[in-house]
Parts: C-alpha cells; structure tokens; sequence
C-alpha cells in the first residue's frame, strides 16, 4: 500500500517507495520541530536528525529482508542461518525457495509479520507437536530448509506439509529415539531436539559447510556427557571438531570446554 495516497498496489516501485520515505521524513522533522516549539524533547529526540535515522534504519531492513544469496548444495545450514538472521529481526518466513542460479542456487524467501502464537499452531496444525513459540520457530526453520532442499532435488515445488511428514519421519523421531537410548528419557522432547539444531548450526557455521545431522548429535551427546549440568554451551573461541566432509570420521570429537558449576547453566 501507498502510505501517501493510500493506493493499493501489487507491489510498489522502488520511486513509490523512495517518494514515501522523502514524505515521512518531512512530517516527523515537522511534528517535531512544532513539539520542540511548545515543550522541552527528551535528549534523544533530536528534530533535524531523528527523522533521517528512522529512514536509515528503514532502508538497511528493507535491504535486509530482501537479500537473495547464493547457496551449493553442501551449504544448506545457511539457509538455516538466513531465516535465524530474519527472526531476530522479529520477521517470520513465510516461504523459502531454492531456484537454480549458475554454480549454485540462489535463495529466496518471503517474509510476513505474524502473531506471537503463529509458530506454535502452524507447528501443531502440520505436524502435532505442541512446543513453545521459540522451540516451534526452530523446528519450522529446518522443515523449510528441507522443503528448499526437496525442491530442488525434484526440480519442482514441494508443499510444507509434505515436507513436514518427511521431516518428522525421518529426523525429529529418530533423532528423539537416539538421544533416548544415550542419554535417557527428554523431560521437554522440543527443547532437546532445538539443543541439537543450535549445535548443528554452530559446527556448520564453523565449518563453513553443512556438517549434517548426524554429526551433530554425536557432538551434543559428547557434550552432555562431559557436563551434565549444561543444557548446551557454544563458544566462539572453541576449536572445532574435525569432521571429514561426506564422512562421520572424528563425528565425536568435541570442542574443550570450559568446566561450569552445576546449577548455572
């Protein structure tokens, strides 16, 4: 929708757009400059200058939420990493797409604001599985990564709900059952399987390739077993396991870790 004039359309032009800015701007530098006339503005209010951050700020999000990136097919956790980049923004992605692009694929999602509830019942609504907002972004941003991967895989559009049954299929539940068997019974099942993703996502980022699932709950076992007492750490300054690229050679091996007194993690 035009801000100005109210017009709907299917998407505006980057004039449109560029014309809506210039029209904000003026109005807060105007609101502003006719409160500062009547009452003190608190320090941060600057009137000349608080208007032209906003668009700043409203520019490097648009910028943002519209990024497209290239991605190999080994490099899949950063689709992963993108849709976490979007979330911290406060956005949820509707859609993720993998189109092929030259060498690799190139990456594009759709963005949507949504509820605070939107992610537990989408969640629940395609798999059952009732979990916390956080826990069921995390378990929808690795549906959408293979939904992405499907697709390109058979060339073709594959529905998130399909990829829902397949992710629930054949990752959550025999992950779950694995984690049983070497770690005993989950008090929160959701909360275990998000653990293993953060882990996922950090040795992948780490390694600069996706290191895979397996790999990853091997490393969170070790960890778990060498501190009890932690749910999971991550440290940016520990070295990374070695892991053979298309092999689970050296999958255990685990990052030293600092030792952590029971109760604050």
């Amino acid at each position: 929708m035009d801000a100005e004039t109210s017009e709907l359309h299917p998407k505006l032009s980057d004039g449109q757009r560029e014309l809506d800015l210039l029209i904000m701007e003026e109005n807060v530098t105007g609101g502003l400059a006719d409160l500062a006339a009547m009452v003190e503005l608190p320090s941060i209010l600057d009137v000349y200058e608080t208007a032209p951050s906003i668009r700043q700020r409203y520019e490097r999000l648009w910028a943002e939420i519209n990024t497209e990136i290239s991605i190999t097919p080994g490099e899949s956790y950063r689709i992963h990493e993108r849709i976490r980049a979007l979330n911290e923004l406060g956005f949820s992605v509707g859609e993720v797409d993998l189109v092929a692009s030259g060498d690799g694929s190139q990456l594009r999602m759709r963005t949507i604001v949504t509820d605070r509830e939107y992610h537990r019942h989408q969640l629940h609504n395609l798999t059952g599985l009732v979990a916390e907002e956080r826990q069921a972004a995390l378990l929808l941003n690795e549906v959408r990564e293979l939904k992405a991967t499907l697709t390109r895989e058979v060339n073709r559009s594959v529905p998130l709900s399909v990829a829902a049954f397949r992710w629930l299929d054949e990752r959550f539940r025999p992950t779950l059952s694995k984690l049983e068997r070497e770690l005993g019974p989950a008090a929160d099942e959701a909360e275990l399987y998000c653990q293993v993703l953060e882990h996922k996502w950090f040795l992948s980022e780490r390694a600069k390739r996706d290191v895979g699932l397996e790999v990853a709950v091997k490393g969170y076992v070790a960890l778990r077993r060498e501190q009890p007492a932690l749910a999971l750490l991550r440290s940016a300054s520990a070295p990374l396991p070695e892991v053979e690229a298309g092999a689970e050679a050296r999958a255990d091996v685990t990052p030293e870790l600092p030792k952590v007194a029971a109760g604050r993690g």
